[in-house]
């Protein structure tokens, strides 16, 4: 064999591979956008979406609020937090700062809870400035959905943006695992820790 019929050889085997791997990626990805495998896709992509309307209602709306009473709240000497107070008030986690907690006012301490999953949001309360002058002063609940806005929901959106830019690549299978291994549970992970 000459060295032109070497090369138009090598051409066709290459040519031939081309082909074949495109058909293989052609059948993989009509394999994964369908069947069961599609199915369970667009259910986390629904939920998931759905955990992006409720997480934000819960951020930017708040829900029924309650006056507390000395028994209700204490300081958590546990953390160390410097420049904060650490407060456990019902069980949630709240850290104002030394200079918005020493002059506060135990009788307006206010609960301000979520609309949906009536969870502890807001620290409500008032400061006394001097003897005529109060201040309002909120703080947010810490460690939760409340102080992870809007990182979450940019999360959340993973597993609806795939499916929305869908295409045959590798990063839309990479995409989609992701969102069924990481954001799917760790979605599962928050709605447990916000009913908490």
């Amino acid at each position: 064999m000459d060295r032109d019929e070497i090369m138009r050889v090598a051409a066709e085997r290459a040519r031939l591979k081309k082909e074949k791997e495109a058909r293989e990626e052609k059948e993989f990805y009509a394999r994964i956008t369908s069947g069961w495998q599609w199915i369970t896709f667009k259910i986390v992509v629904v939920f998931c979406t759905l955990m992006v309307v409720v997480s934000t209602i819960e951020v930017l709306v708040d829900g029924p609020s309650k006056k507390l009473t000395d028994k209700s709240w204490e300081i958590d000497r546990g953390w160390e937090f410097p420049f904060h107070s650490v407060l456990n008030v019902e069980g949630y986690m709240f850290t104002p700062e030394l200079g918005d907690w020493l002059d506060h006012k135990d009788s307006t301490l206010t609960m301000i809870y979520s609309p949906i999953f009536r969870t502890g949001k807001k620290l409500v309360y008032e400061l006394e400035v001097t003897e005529s002058v109060t201040r309002h002063h909120e703080e947010i609940r810490q460690r939760s959905i409340f102080t992870w806005f809007p990182y979450l929901q940019i999360f959340l959106l993973i597993p609806l943006l795939t499916y929305l830019f869908r295409r045959q690549s590798a990063w839309f299978n990479f995409a989609r695992v992701v969102s069924l291994l990481v954001v799917f549970p760790g979605t599962l992970f928050v709605i447990f820790f916000a009913l908490m």
